[in-house]
């Protein structure tokens, strides 16, 4: 995690105007809803919750970008260790005797920012005495600045951090005033195992920029390849997805990735410590082979022709494989016993 120790443009990805960040793209319902939740126009704070590998800061500068574009963008990390650093980054001047309303300086993110964004990064890591102070701004709406009696805050305080954030702020481990601040206004941004149907999608964009970047044509993929990727659980998300692409593309230089090529970089752990966490690799490939496969053929209504085509085998082989593995139709997910 970058530390930051004064507000700057976050710059982890390049973030292309106009560009959905990848975490965005897709055309389910599920990031069609959550892209309307994080677009909303006005200046209410927002809190954008995800699990890892979703490029928060991507997604806190598109929002920037739809709803206050032209105004700066200013962003701070609430992870970097210095908490010094951190409030005076944030507040500008260190906290003094209770006012009031809270006192800011001039180098202040939340006044630098003026009508534009401040996003604080990994708001849970901040400090419970910064917490405290930013609850009192937010409330408030209005603090000292040297010199002058009132000074209304007009910055929109974007804020990220992990789907754990609300049980935190109800165990007592986040300041519960903070997070009423927020009030509704959270956005929690679904995990790519929960729309399936988006990855197709995130792949060819993450496949053009690898192969722009390494000066080729961007490869196109099987249907096969594809089924197969929407397939897997990606416990960091896209940040998983864009590492098993990269070793392929690094693997095979050719204009159609098929499966096969995928199979060396598929995360197959990760598959094994969701299904039993003593299971060994060689079984969580063939519970997922068996998953896949069963999934495949329902979507073709178990059309065995259909689905053999998809999965790039013969008609033949598929029947074997299906009685290899015990797969059934009728049986839960499509699976016998085995």
């Amino acid at each position: 995690m970058q530390s930051n120790t004064s507000p700057q443009p976050h710059g982890r990805r390049a973030h292309a105007p106009g560009l959905l960040p990848l975490a965005l793209a897709g055309d389910s319902e599920a990031i069609r809803g959550t892209r309307d939740a994080l677009e909303q126009p006005g200046g209410m704070p927002l809190l954008i919750l995800a699990d890892e590998g979703l490029d928060l800061p991507a997604i806190a500068r598109h929002v920037h970008d739809r709803t206050r574009a032209g105004a700066p963008f200013l962003a701070v990390d609430c992870a970097q260790v210095d908490a010094d650093a951190l409030g005076t980054a944030l507040f500008g001047v260190r906290s003094r005797a209770a006012t009031e309303l809270e006192t800011l300086g001039a180098g202040s993110a939340l006044l630098t920012a003026r009508r534009g964004t401040v996003f604080l990064e990994t708001i849970g890591d901040l400090p419970a005495a910064l917490q405290r102070r930013l609850a009192r701004v937010m409330r408030d709406g209005e603090v000292r600045v040297a010199g002058r009696d009132r000074v209304r805050v007009d910055a929109r305080i974007v804020a990220s951090a992990s789907t754990t954030l609300p049980a935190d702020a109800r165990d007592g481990r986040f300041r519960a005033d903070l997070m009423r601040r927020f009030g509704s206004a959270s956005v929690t941004i679904p995990a790519l195992r929960s729309r399936p149907e988006d990855v197709p999608a995130i792949v060819k964009r993450i496949a053009a920029d690898l192969a722009e970047a390494a000066g080729r044509a961007a490869p196109a993929f099987t249907p096969a390849a594809l089924t197969m990727l929407a397939a897997m659980p990606w416990t960091r998300n896209v940040d998983d997805l864009a590492a098993a692409l990269s070793g392929a593309l690094e693997r095979v230089d050719a204009p159609v990735i098929r499966q096969e090529d995928l199979l060396p970089g598929v995360p197959f752990e990760a598959v094994a410590r969701r299904a039993a966490p003593a299971v060994s690799l060689r079984e969580a490939r063939r519970r997922f082979e068996r998953d896949y496969i069963a999934s495949v053929l329902e979507q073709h209504g178990w059309r065995m022709s259909d689905a053999a085509r998809t999965l790039g085998i013969e008609r033949a082989n598929l029947y074997r494989k299906a009685r290899e593995l015990g797969i059934q139709r009728g049986a839960p997910g499509g699976r016998g016993h085995s």
